[in-house]
């Protein structure tokens, strides 16, 4: 649902480029990004690629300086500071007071999945409930347990955040259900597949790696993007951000450019994706550009970009987490692009689909309850950070979304 509206928008964005003359102007042979099969489920990584290939006696494709252009105009737009709208109909927060409620982020040791986990819960308090912090290493059965601690605690709600995916869970969340305990599932998006779950909220994962793809391809001035992908389908969005990747190389530079893509689940990052990356590297010195599907894998996977005999390779990855965001800021950054989203306001549309099913009223629709990015880039990326630099909220427009939330919620 929101992959082919992330889809559409890039497309629609980028079409000014002349994208139709890409396919006759690249070079006159075919290639597309690679995926991978591993599961949620996999204890190893895996890696695909495909390449594009080339007549010898041809020399290499430029890309159009027409694409190039409508590629600068799109990315110039999604620098720009995103715009609160309601995600539905006004409804009460007094139904908070009182009320227990359990969160968890997919893994607490990520900055930005436990930022949104410290903000639902300090919004939670503010509007009287009592909100259990649940920490977590990424473990399934982290997730299993808490689910299950909150319905023999007989708790409102159960709010999981950044990606957790609801069929590790099948058994718990089915007994949720049946105990009255609504479950939220916060920044679920990019798939159809919502069983188990009560109210979603949308972070624009696909559309943002599109626009990493667009970026990384103007910042090699015409030259063919060969891309290593690094993503991980453990996290929901997993999937569907290969599809995004794949579908902007299609859409940019058909026949010039290409993917290989290197797939690591969230608990073997630590452990995994330094080598994996590394060889992936070695096979594939032709390798311009890293671009790495959620942020918090860039602390794994910068040790073997640096270590690499590869001079000039730039990562682009999608999260808005301060650590990777703080890259941008030294002289010189590896990491060229880190769009992402708002940590609270993340909060903020889960505490608004909470507030609705409490009130035994409708969720939001998914495609409503959007927490926008903001394209993060060197030279905008002072804006990203509070006093401190902690996360702000002055490059998402201040508290544009928390008067509008509050304002909807009768506060």
């Amino acid at each position: 649902m929101l992959l082919k509206r992330s889809r559409l928008r890039l497309a629609s964005l980028i079409a000014g480029a002349a994208l139709a003359s890409v396919a006759v102007a690249a070079c006159g042979s075919s290639s597309s990004s690679s995926s991978s099969s591993a599961s949620s489920s996999s204890a190893s990584s895996s890696a695909t690629s495909s390449q594009a290939s080339s007549s010898s006696a041809a020399a290499p494709a430029t890309i159009p300086a027409s694409v190039l252009s409508g590629i600068q105009t799109a990315i110039a737009q999604a620098e720009k500071i995103p715009k609160w709208t309601a995600p539905g109909p006004p409804v009460s927060a007094s139904v908070l007071k009182g009320a227990a409620i359990t969160v968890f982020p997919i893994n607490s040791e990520i900055d930005a999945c436990n930022q949104q986990a410290k903000d639902f819960k300090a919004l939670g308090d503010s509007l009287g409930a009592n909100v259990n912090l649940i920490n977590d290493a990424g473990q399934p059965s982290q997730w299993q347990t808490a689910v299950e601690s909150a319905v023999a605690a007989h708790d409102k709600a159960v709010v999981m955040l950044c990606g957790v995916i609801p069929g590790a869970l099948a058994p718990q969340l089915a007994a949720a259900k049946k105990a009255g305990v609504a479950v939220v599932d916060g920044n679920y998006n990019d798939t159809t597949n919502y069983a188990g779950l009560d109210g979603e909220t949308a972070v624009q994962t696909t559309q943002s790696l599109g626009y990493d793809v667009a970026d990384a391809v103007l910042n090699l001035k015409g030259k063919p993007l060969h891309a290593l992908f690094v993503d991980s389908y453990s996290v929901i969005q997993g999937p569907a951000a290969a599809a995004a990747v794949d579908e902007a190389v299609k859409r940019i530079c058909p026949s010039s450019c290409s993917v290989t893509q290197v797939t690591v689940p969230i608990q073997s990052w630590a452990t995994s994706l330094q080598s994996d990356v590394s060889a992936a590297l070695t096979a594939h010195p032709n390798t311009n550009a890293v671009i790495i599907a959620f942020d918090g894998m860039t602390p794994f996977v910068l040790p073997a970009i640096e270590s690499s005999h590869i001079s000039g390779l730039h990562i682009y990855t999608w999260g808005g987490g301060r650590p990777i965001e703080k890259l941008m800021e030294q002289p010189n950054p590896i990491v060229v692009a880190d769009p992402g989203p708002d940590e609270e306001w993340d909060a903020y549309d889960a505490m608004d689909q909470v507030i609705r099913l409490l009130n035994h009223k409708p969720a939001a629709s998914v495609n409503a309850e959007v927490d926008p990015d903001r394209f993060w880039v060197p030279s905008n990326v002072k804006q990203f950070f509070g006093p401190g630099g902690t996360y702000g909220n002055a490059g998402f427009g201040g508290n544009a979304f928390i008067n509008g939330f509050m304002k909807l919620w009768g506060r």
